[in-house]
């Protein structure tokens, strides 16, 4: 299963000319990086609201079998590659990326039009130490006006009583941007009904991504369990499996 959508992705709000690739039920904007950001910018700037994902080997994987997951990626404004492995897969469905970042290469530029535009960020992560280091980092290496919000224990389905109150956090802080941290597919649903509670604010699903800022740090480095390799060679045998069933698309 693959596609593009072309110009049907100006109802999304994409620069005219973006493009919307599938990797398996996984969506990929493809756009460069100034249209990326613009339309982001657009978003905040228009007070309407909106979620960016970085989606990626694990989205890909997942959203095989898990609907509600593929849903929150499909009605996403932006999906945006999370993964060099996304990057890779789009050469090999016959649709490079216009520019090939994944991941924590995302950030930094988003980082600096924040700066720029003065946009207030809200960072929530299942994670003490993360939500309030990475904050810390966007403050001192970036100049942002940055907070951190903890989310520990949320649902997994990402609704009930203690979604409500991190939302009700986050809205004290009157965010621009809320960057959030936390396992698929958590994150994805969280951001989904959050987007709903705060409709001025542009929600980024930023996973690994957000950790990257702070991986380095003393005390922020996450112990990986010891099945954690078995894991990770079931998963990508999992994508390659996906790939091998997706039509590559016809070169143009």
């Amino acid at each position: 299963m693959s596609g593009v959508m072309g110009p049907g992705s100006e109802e999304r709000g994409l620069t005219v000319g973006a493009r919307r690739i599938c990797i398996g039920r996984v969506p990929v904007d493809a756009g460069r990086l100034e249209d990326t950001l613009g339309r982001i910018a657009r978003l905040v700037d228009a007070r309407q609201g909106g979620r960016v994902m970085l989606p990626d080997v694990e989205h890909v994987v997942r959203a095989e079998r898990d609907v509600a997951l593929r849903e929150a990626l499909a009605t996403a404004d932006l999906c945006l590659a999370g993964s060099p492995a996304l990057v890779r897969a789009a050469e090999r469905l016959g649709s490079p990326l216009a520019e090939p970042r994944a991941g924590a290469e995302w950030l930094p530029p988003l980082a600096t039009l924040a700066r720029e535009r003065g946009w207030r960020v809200a960072v929530v992560s299942d994670r003490p130490q993360v939500a309030e280091r990475a904050a810390g980092v966007l403050r001192d290496t970036h100049g942002l006006l940055a907070v951190g919000v903890t989310a520990a224990h949320l649902p997994p389905e990402g609704r009930g009583a203690a979604v409500e109150r991190v939302i009700e956090r986050i809205a004290l802080t009157r965010p621009d941007l809320v960057w959030v941290c936390l396992a698929t597919p958590t994150q994805e649903l969280f951001c989904l009904q959050a987007a709903l509670r705060l409709p001025g604010a542009v929600l980024v699903g930023a996973g690994g991504a957000l950790e990257a800022l702070v991986e380095g740090l003393p005390g922020n480095r996450r112990r990986a369990p010891l099945w954690a390799p078995l894991r990770w060679l079931r998963q990508r045998w999992a994508f390659l499996r996906v790939l091998a069933s997706t039509t590559p698309l016809p070169a143009r």
